[in-house]
């Protein structure tokens, strides 16, 4: 394992015999008087994005002793599904991710290029700068420069990567939301065996979320203030969460700088060779 990987990289999680029991239970949803099942839930968050963004975060970290850190990224988004709604073939791509470092001065330049696919395992790749070279590798449990987010908390998921159970609305900070239960499908490869979402009703955002490992233990829990979420052309972005560690007492919250909505990108933007390019 190189040393970029080795200081980013958290232990692959061992899948436990409660995490067989939890998966059990999904898809099996009472009937709620708006008619709408988890999934129909969670399609509308899924629905509530753009065809392309491209993205300026910053990250900022703390842990239980106050120490901080800050990194910086950029990304670039594309949903490939025909604007038609067209079903496409198994193991179609359905997006494509590109994150890029700018800072801090030793992960400048180093970046990932993501390929989500249809009913299959993604197609992902890295660049290291100081080998100079893009090798394949998979992704799971992968943190973003070391922080409390993973790549799979902040890559647009798929509605299709999960089982879903509805459970009774809830309210946070006096807005109404619905509660659902995520099993991620096996394809996915997920770090997590469980997410609950609470999901603004109005605007189709997650406004919280809890994670439990593949254990059976609660991990970490995500917070978007209603008040931080902005209007794009009709889609509705949170520009700040944070994402809480509870095993570690660490948290990181991601702040969302700039965005660009539905830029035209070219189909050179996702050629790895781009990716060795600074």
């Amino acid at each position: 394992m190189t040393p970029m990987r080795s200081r980013y990289l958290a232990a692959s999680l061992l899948l436990a015999v409660i995490g067989f029991g939890i998966r059990a239970n999904a898809g099996k949803e009472e009937a709620f008087p708006d008619g709408l099942s988890g999934r129909d839930v969670y399609e509308r968050v899924v629905a509530n994005r753009f065809r392309s963004f491209a993205q300026k975060s910053t990250l900022l970290s703390a842990d239980r002793t106050g120490r901080q850190q800050e990194s910086r990224f950029h990304m670039k988004w594309q949903d490939f599904r025909p604007l038609d709604g067209t079903q496409l073939p198994d193991a179609s791509i359905l997006s494509k991710t590109l994150v890029r470092y700018s800072h801090p001065f030793d992960l400048r330049h180093a970046g990932y290029l993501i390929q989500t696919n249809r009913d299959r395992v993604s197609d992902q790749f890295v660049y290291y700068p100081s080998k100079r070279r893009v090798v394949r590798v998979s992704l799971r449990n992968e943190a973003v420069y070391g922080t409390d987010f993973s790549f799979e908390d902040v890559v647009p998921r798929e509605a299709g990567d999960f089982e879903y159970q509805r459970q009774a609305d809830a309210e946070i900070d006096g807005v109404p939301v619905y509660v659902v239960e995520l099993f991620p499908v096996e394809f996915t490869r997920s770090e997590y065996s469980r997410i609950r979402v609470f999901v603004d009703q109005k605007r189709a955002v997650v406004v919280r979320a809890r994670y439990w490992d593949n254990a059976g233990v609660e991990i970490k829990e995500l917070r978007a203030s209603p008040n931080q979420i902005r209007e794009f052309a009709g889609i509705f972005v949170p520009m700040q969460a944070t994402m809480r560690n509870l095993l570690l007492d660490s948290s990181t919250t991601l702040v969302v700088n700039a965005i660009e909505v539905n830029p035209e990108f070219n189909n050179d933007t996702w050629n790895l060779r781009r990716l060795e390019g600074h």
